[in-house]
């Protein structure tokens, strides 16, 4: 019994026939022969209806026919796993092991029980030597072994499986989306590169090859070659909407506003109206400063998915540009409302409500925000100037130390308190954090000049600029 096999049509005439005689013979308290294959689509047919009472019933009639089957001890271990015991699963795999040293099928079982046990080096072993054993499928084996070295964060041996797979089965296109993957997570772009653009002088007609090759450009911000390889693959697949995303984030980079709503409104003639789409092409509508237009196609995102919160982001961004603070407001309470964990939400909102001149209301929002995406600096720094304005610069250097166990190596968080620590008249400390921050990142002192412009004339600041510059 394979898992999350799609049966063959024929065979499933076959067990869908099995399962009704089977059912007949309990209604007519009757006894029926059947033979093992016909038992095991049974209590297939159980286990995938999530029915495993009725697949355990199956198996105990079974035995009673068949008594020293090994398929059928197959069944139990399937049975034992679909009801989560795990443990009696593996005795059972032991004594098929022990009857059949040299089934591929055991191991196979074994590494996906020791995976869901989260022990990955054991299925690791495990399908290794379901590789020494197999005949076939052998690219399916190689890529459950790279998902279980993803999960032991070696991603450089999940890599090497996936090409092994490829090797076996150049057409598996399920290998091909993880390899891209496992190049992502490693940060390997260029190798990514260099491999997809082998892998189509062999293959050219691999959609997913050049979709992938086009990916691992842009992530290399190479755009044009990028929509290069992304072009190829519409080419081959011309309905591949997830190359028409590519291709429209890429011109999204460029500044190519129009040409990113072309590629977006394609994919609606393709996957249907979305809300994410819509989404989408109001944002780029938002940068083309149409704001009505984008106001529309949020509202059809919207009447799509009343609980996409990036509309109702992307509503009240656009009706503030409108100068609308109320509806903006309204709009960034819908999206709290809805998704209350949402960082964007939070700062979003905040920003309004200090622009509103709701204080109170902004640095509780601000609060929420770090609380919920303490990564974000930009909503420290904010929150901290918000207290800048409101209690002064001793108030927003305390809220910004606060963030210092995640932020206080990058330079923008160095920069922004050498301006507070200059208001606050510690000018020592500022300098010390001043050459800290020069130190790191000389050209980002020009946030420094924007937030703070009295520096400039304070020579201290200006003389350690000008040593540091390289």
């Amino acid at each position: 019994m394979s898992e999350g096999a799609h049966p063959h049509p024929d065979r499933e005439d076959d067990r869908i026939d099995h399962v009704q005689r089977f059912e007949a013979m309990l209604s007519n308290n009757d006894e029926y022969f059947f033979d093992v294959e016909a038992f095991e689509q049974i209590i297939e047919h159980y286990l995938d209806m999530s029915e495993p009472r009725k697949a355990r019933q199956v198996l105990d009639y079974a035995r009673v026919q068949h008594p020293g089957s090994v398929d059928l001890l197959f069944c139990e271990a399937q049975v034992h796993m679909s009801t989560g015991k795990l443990t009696a699963a593996l005795d059972v795999l032991e004594k098929i092991e022990k009857l059949e040293p040299y089934n591929e099928d055991v191991h196979l079982h074994k590494a996906g029980i020791y995976g869901q046990l989260r022990n990955y080096r054991r299925a690791i072993e495990h399908y290794r030597k379901a590789l020494e054993l197999a005949d076939e499928g052998l690219d399916d084996i190689y890529l459950d072994l790279a998902f279980e070295y993803e999960n032991c964060e070696e991603f450089s041996e999940a890599i090497h499986c996936l090409q092994r797979a490829l090797e076996v089965n150049p057409e598996n296109e399920a290998v091909l989306y993880e390899l891209a993957y496992c190049f992502d997570l490693a940060g390997r772009h260029e190798s990514s590169v260099v491999f997809f653009r082998e892998f189509t002088d062999e293959h050219p007609y691999s959609f997913v090859a050049w979709y992938n090759l086009g990916n691992s450009l842009s992530r290399l911000g190479r755009y044009d070659e990028s929509n290069t390889a992304l072009d190829l693959c519409l080419a081959i697949e011309e309905s591949f909407s997830s190359a028409l995303f590519s291709k429209a984030r890429n011109l999204v980079q460029v500044g190519e506003f129009e040409l990113a709503v072309c590629c977006y409104r394609e994919t609606l003639s393709i996957d249907g109206a979305q809300a994410v789409t819509y989404s989408y092409i109001a944002e780029c509508l938002e940068k083309l400063e149409r704001y009505n237009e984008a106001l529309i196609h949020y509202d059809q995102a919207i009447a799509l998915d009343p609980n996409w919160v990036d509309a109702w982001i992307g509503r009240g961004i656009v009706n503030e540009l409108l100068s609308r603070p109320k509806e903006a407001l309204a709009d960034l309470e819908q999206a709290v409302e809805r998704a209350p964990n949402h960082g964007d939400a939070w700062y979003f909102y905040a920003g309004a409500l200090g622009r509103a001149q709701r204080f109170d209301e902004c640095l509780e929002a601000y609060t929420k925000h770090n609380s919920v995406e303490p990564e974000n600096l930009e909503g420290w720094m904010d929150h901290a100037d918000q207290l800048l304005a409101l209690k002064g610069p001793e108030a927003a250097l305390r809220k910004l130390r606060e963030g210092e166990l995640v932020h206080k190596l990058k330079p923008a968080y160095k920069y922004r308190s050498v301006s507070y620590l200059i208001q606050c008249g510690r000018t020592q400390e500022a300098l010390l954090e001043l050459e800290e921050a020069l130190m790191a990142d000389h050209q980002a002192h020009k946030e420094l000049l924007a937030h703070y412009p009295p520096v400039l004339e304070l020579p201290q600041v200006m003389h350690l600029i000008e040593l540091y510059q390289r």
